[in-house]
């Protein structure tokens, strides 16, 4: 779902779902590993309905890129799984088998 924010300098940024594809066209674009953050945001964001070239992402305000930045790392974000009681035996069972299968030193 496409998300419009206002960023703190006044614009209107756009933030389109991510695809892996997207995560892909970053990786390619940026120089090093830190810059991914960047080229990603350049590739899921328009700005006052311009899109936006990753080094056009360098050139805006910092704090314009602080929440960018917290908006995409927002929807990265992941809750640990659950384990279920049943789930939870059978692990329990699995990890003595292996210990009991496991030669002591």
């Amino acid at each position: 779902m496409t998300k419009s924010i206002t960023l703190p300098s006044g614009k209107i940024a756009t933030v389109r779902p991510g695809r892996g594809y997207d995560l892909l066209q970053a990786q390619l674009k940026a120089k090093t590993s830190e810059e991914i953050p960047y080229a990603l945001i350049a590739e899921l964001t328009e700005i006052d309905g311009q899109k936006l070239v990753y080094e056009d992402i360098l050139e805006l305000d910092l704090s314009d890129v602080i929440a960018l930045q917290a908006e995409l790392s927002g929807k990265f974000q992941t809750t640990a799984p659950t384990v279920g009681n049943q789930n939870r035996e059978k692990l329990q069972e699995t990890v003595a088998t292996i210990n009991s299968l496991t030669p002591k030193a």
